[in-house]
């Protein structure tokens, strides 16, 4: 049975991973329609066509390279992730699935082998969600659930709207994303499967992930003449909040999980009592029941606290993305491929948000992890053994031509 060059797919994520790279032990910053994600997109465009593929564009910047099968009529099997980066990530979140998809066609070419239905690659536009939002823009996108127009007005902290950027960086097309099945490989970012000895994880499904965009008003004031009881301290406010949000979570159980991630107080003076503070709030949850009763609790303790301290307030969601569950038959399909290639595995649920949360409800769906080690994940650590790698990228291989439909062998493409 042929398999990957694993050499190859080692050096395609090396070359990327030098783009957007900061000072020795920094990470890698490629923000969405940055020049560095440019950067990342011209190679990868690159690559595409030298491997003849056919290269598609959508008014979001999602690309896709089309190999086309025998049935030239059918939807391609697709597999792929994305490219963009938080701030100093590591190597491999996202770039894996796209790459290791990409290793796939480069080996059937190697091989001559041609396949019953195209397959493609894809690469999608603002997975992480690290310079605009919603999170994965380019799969809601394709999947039909964000409206053009609001997707390419979201601005960043810089009031530049992705239309902007997309202008800039000449990523904009006309061409329509589709799929006849859908296949994801990434690194867990999580530690269960390096803990456990394992070499693949089968994800059942993604957890719903819910973020708001909030703020407190009060009033500004001088920090030495004004009595506490006289105060209206939105910081204050904004971090009983924080506390509350993790009793909140462990109160729901069930692996809920609620995270403050950027707190940002003003006038920000150090003898100044704070008159605004600005805040996020991440809500998952994998059960929908909990979910959607967890998102109504989260409202509801802004707004108390909000009442207890004299405050004003601002709260608006910006993603909502469901909890999901894989077809069965796709979760079937790569245990069957990873008990033939030898390789131990487990299943187990996303706790990160992914595309295939989007391209699930386009077409059948399924996601491949591979070990992190450590669990680290969304920093300069992130790290994964090159044998893992390797797993991971024959599983999606043989996941990949069991849905197309082989054809023939070594009579060239």
């Amino acid at each position: 049975m042929i398999a990957i060059n694993s050499e190859r797919l080692k050096r395609s994520l090396e070359e990327m991973g030098e783009i957007g790279l900061n000072d020795p032990g920094a990470g890698r910053t490629r923000l969405t329609l940055s020049q560095e994600d440019r950067e990342g997109r011209n190679l990868f465009v690159r690559w595409l066509e030298e491997a003849g593929l056919q290269v598609c564009l959508d008014p979001v910047g999602n690309i896709w390279g089309i190999r086309q099968g025998r049935d030239m009529k059918a939807k391609p099997v697709m597999a792929g992730s994305h490219l963009d980066t938080v701030k100093n990530a590591g190597m491999f979140d996202g770039a894996l699935g796209v790459l290791a998809a990409l290793e796939v066609i480069r080996t059937l070419n190697d091989h001559g082998i041609r396949t019953e239905k195209p397959l493609a690659v894809a690469a999608f536009t603002n997975e992480e969600g690290a310079r605009f939002q919603p999170d994965m823009m380019g799969s809601m996108f394709a999947a039909g659930l964000l409206d053009l127009e609001r997707a390419l007005g979201s601005m960043d902290d810089d009031h530049v709207t992705v239309g902007m950027a997309l202008e800039e960086t000449g990523y904009s097309g006309n061409d329509r994303l589709e799929a006849s099945a859908y296949l994801e490989l990434h690194v867990e970012q999580g530690p269960v499967l390096h803990r456990e000895g394992m070499d693949i994880g089968i994800v059942q499904g993604i957890q719903g992930i819910a973020w708001w965009y909030g703020t407190y008003k009060g009033e500004a004031n001088h920090a030495g003449t004004t009595p506490l009881e006289y105060r209206k301290d939105s910081l204050l406010a904004a971090a009983e909040l924080c506390c509350e949000l993790r009793k909140l979570a462990e109160e729901l159980g069930n692996d809920t999980r609620s995270t403050v991630g950027r707190l940002h107080p003003l006038p920000d003076v150090v003898n100044v009592i704070p008159a605004e503070t600005w805040f996020t709030i991440d809500f998952r949850q994998y059960d929908k029941k909990l979910f959607e009763s967890g998102k109504e609790k989260v409202e509801s303790l802004v707004a108390k606290i909000a009442e207890k301290h004299g405050l004003d307030f601002q709260l608006e969601q910006r993603v909502d993305a469901l909890p999901i569950r894989f077809p069965l038959s796709m979760v079937h399909l790569v245990e069957r491929v990873a008990r033939k290639s030898g390789c131990s595995y487990m299943n187990l649920p996303s706790g990160a948000g992914h595309d295939a949360q989007f391209m699930h409800r386009l077409c059948p769906t399924a996601m491949i992890f591979v070990p992190s080690i450590g669990g680290r994940s969304h920093c300069p650590e992130e790290s994964t053994d090159w044998k893992d790698v390797d797993r991971g990228a024959d599983v999606l291989l043989k996941s990949m031509l069991e849905l197309a439909g082989l054809v023939y062998e070594g009579t060239g493409v």
